[in-house]
């Protein structure tokens, strides 16, 4: 079925968001979210089996799943934090994820489904082929890398109780830190770090 702006947000969708995020701290928050599912939608990424749910307390999810059926995302929203996002593997394809506090782009996300099983090197290959300059070699479990307009940096730790990846975008004011597990693969994370 051909994508038709009049029928979105479906009305569901857009009255289950619109009960749970009420109030002048919420609107914005909650037209971002109506418009990070409708850019999913458009790439081609379809509804999970029940798209609406409830996680806990007043808090809700939001799943769609890229058309290949690798990538989940995943958004819950409600009245503890306006919105996070998580995306991980559908059933069987491998142990990863990547989540921000508050909405990953969906275009991140777009190029992170499509780049995830393309070969080539490592993360930090990639982000230093991008012209990103590895600032932390690695002592102390720590390596990490920056744009060269300093605008957003990546950092693995590999040791530790915090291990994981951190990408952190300071030219999006309103972006939260996107942390990952270390097994996430090297186009994911290279998409959440280099994809405006």
């Amino acid at each position: 079925m051909p994508y038709d702006p009049a029928d979105f947000p479906p009305a569901t969708s857009h009255r289950a968001i619109a009960e749970v995020m009420t109030g002048p701290g919420c609107f914005t928050a909650a037209l971002d979210l109506q418009e990070w599912i409708r850019d999913l939608i458009i790439a081609r990424f379809r509804g999970a089996e029940r798209p609406l749910r409830r996680v806990g307390g007043e808090q809700n999810a939001f799943q769609v799943i890229d058309l290949a059926g690798i990538v989940i995302a995943h958004a819950e929203y409600g009245s503890y934090w306006p919105t996070r996002t998580v995306i991980a593997p559908c059933r069987g394809a491998g142990d990863w994820w990547a989540s921000c506090p508050g909405l990953i782009p969906a275009a991140a996300i777009i190029t992170a489904a499509r780049d995830l099983a393309r070969p080539g090197p490592d993360a930090g290959a990639r982000l230093e082929a991008a012209g990103w300059l590895k600032t932390a070699n690695g002592e102390d479990g720590v390596c990490a890398w920056t744009a060269p307009d300093a605008s957003r940096a990546a950092c693995r730790i590999s040791e530790g109780p915090d291990h994981g990846w951190l990408i952190h975008r300071a030219d999006l004011p309103r972006q939260q830190a996107i942390s990952a597990a270390l097994t996430t693969p090297p186009g994911v994370i290279a998409a959440l770090a280099l994809t405006d």
